[in-house]
């Protein structure tokens, strides 16, 4: 069978900083908002326990939301830099994406699968890529200019029929 659409894209260092930053400036409220909710409970709990001079349980909870802050703002960090650091950044991994009717396949260095599209959690389009997220964590970046069948405008009206709600563009 032909593929409707094939992308070649190479993950490079400036394409995951894009992603990276495309990703903060979807999603990065909602983090903060979590985190800050959770601060106050945390704040609120801590300061019932020391009104009510239980003083252990305090400093129990007041580790714990030490703990919380600490998880909730290095855990990106080290994973957006492990991630960074990992041989598809570093060696610049070529992917080539094959779009069919019902599904698309990857195809890489280290082997290939196949994908059904509503497997795909969210579907964006900024200037320059198409992210097509797995999870509210992961994505793959196709590039706009990486079309060998097809082009992006054909691409973007293909996506939009296929993932209807999920998709959201420029």
């Amino acid at each position: 069978m032909e593929p409707l659409f094939k992308n070649k894209t190479t993950l490079s260092k400036k394409n995951y900083i894009d992603l990276v930053k495309f990703h903060q400036k979807k999603n990065n409220w909602k983090y903060y908002l979590y985190t800050a909710i959770f601060s106050i409970l945390f704040i609120f709990c801590i300061s019932v326990q020391i009104a009510n001079k239980y003083y252990l349980p305090a400093i129990i909870l007041f580790l714990c939301f030490f703990a919380f802050l600490a998880y909730r703002f290095i855990q990106p960090y080290y994973k957006t830099k492990k991630e960074f650091q990992s041989d598809k950044v570093q060696k610049n991994l070529v992917n080539y994406y094959f779009f069919y009717k019902e599904y698309f396949k990857v195809k890489n260095k280290m082997g290939s699968f196949k994908l059904r599209y509503y497997k795909i959690y969210r579907a964006y389009e900024n200037e320059n890529y198409f992210y097509l997220y797995l999870d509210k964590d992961y994505a793959f970046i196709i590039e706009k200019s990486g079309f060998i069948i097809g082009n992006k405008d054909e691409f973007r009206d293909f996506i939009k029929s296929k993932f209807r709600f999920k998709f959201k563009g420029n």
